[in-house]
């Protein structure tokens, strides 16, 4: 498996844990007609892909840092 392929498969089960926490709590809000909620899950959800993305480029950084000769 070459890196991409973990790149994705990381992004792929990163997604799915997101949608499952996050992504579920806004859509019940949404179900339930609570905008105060709505609004609160979503934020939480927008927070949680931000977060996600500083975390794959912090570890790209790592990965991709070389020591020099």
């Amino acid at each position: 498996m070459g890196k991409y392929d973990s790149v994705e498969n990381w992004a792929v089960l990163r997604a799915q844990q997101i949608l499952m926490r996050e992504g579920m709590d806004l859509a019940v809000s949404v179900r339930d007609a609570n905008t105060g909620a709505v609004r609160a899950k979503g934020k939480l959800l927008a927070m949680a892909i931000a977060a996600s993305l500083m975390e794959a480029s912090a570890s790209s950084l790592r990965n991709d840092a070389t020591p020099s000769m």
